[in-house]
């Protein structure tokens, strides 16, 4: 399940995230590069990591649990498949 670009245009230009100006550049240099717009917004800092991984569970409708300070056991890390 992914985001699909228009659909975070939209959120992010009705929330007022992000100017439309910055989101027709990052479009625009996806599409050169053939790069997703998330990845573009993040890397010209319009929007955090973070903040996009949120913005992506939300649209989705799915819950966002960050568990980067969780200590999770090697067993439990070997039940999730290596592509994820």
């Amino acid at each position: 399940m992914l985001v699909s670009p228009s659909q975070l245009k939209s959120f992010l230009l009705d929330a007022n995230l992000v100017k439309v100006e910055d989101i027709k550049k990052a479009e625009n240099e996806a599409q050169k590069t053939k790069t997703d717009l998330g990845k573009i917004l993040i890397q010209k800092k319009l929007i955090s990591k973070e903040a996009f991984r949120k913005l992506e569970a939300y649209i989705l409708g799915i819950p966002f649990i960050n568990l980067q300070k969780e200590k999770i056991p090697k067993e439990t890390l070997l039940l999730i498949p290596e592509q994820i």
